[in-house]
């Protein structure tokens, strides 16, 4: 089993450099569902001509660690609905859910006590809609260990055979140094599920 993915923007969780810090601003706004940091985003992603990925697709939220409750924040929600505003696809669909609880991915702080790609299959459905276009793409926030991108494009692939599941992340998880301290770093990849259920990524 294996995905495409494109990520943006990078987030350096321990980094101390400007744009480190500044890539922990930027998250605390896209987790915090802001709507500029979402219009922001899509400007950016057209002016700098990386809009092929989004070619003849409907976007899919990918769900929170919880059910979603009334009036909830559903980041990824907003950043693929200002995506669309943008004319970057052509339409959201909610079909994803979470339809038990997990723990979140921000509590867990070494890969062994995160969340497995099985444990977050369990945790997920997939309400049937009718997508016409060919390209389903899963949008979220964070790109860290993939299991989370994985298990959601493994849900929608199960329920929509027939098309081609992609991933976007705003953000992916890197180590910012004064060798490299790029904030936007757009990066395409495939990660691929071994036999053993683990997420490999290209670097």
């Amino acid at each position: 089993m294996h995905f495409d993915f494109f990520t943006y923007l990078v987030y350096s969780p321990r980094g101390v450099t400007k744009n480190a810090e500044k890539s922990k601003r930027l998250l605390g706004l896209c987790k915090n569902g802001s709507p500029k940091f979402s219009i922001d985003l899509a400007e950016s992603i057209i002016n700098n001509k990386n809009t092929e990925f989004f070619k003849d697709s409907i976007l899919v939220p990918t769900p929170r660690s919880a059910p979603l409750v009334l009036d909830g924040v559903f980041p990824s929600r907003v950043i693929a609905e200002n995506l669309v505003k943008k004319n970057l696809s052509s339409d959201v669909i909610t079909c994803l859910k979470r339809i038990k609880v997990i723990p979140k991915s921000s509590s867990q702080y070494t890969a062994e006590l995160r969340n497995s790609v099985q444990t977050h299959l369990d945790s997920l459905a997939v309400t049937p809609m009718l997508i016409t276009k060919p390209n389903i793409i899963l949008i979220d926030d964070v790109l860290t260990l993939g299991r989370t991108s994985m298990a959601c494009a493994i849900k929608l692939k199960e329920q929509y055979p027939e098309h081609i599941i992609k991933i976007f992340c705003v953000f992916r998880t890197r180590s910012l140094n004064n060798n490299k301290d790029l904030l936007v770093d757009p990066q395409k990849g495939t990660m691929i599920l071994s036999t053993y259920n683990k997420v490999i990524l290209p670097d």
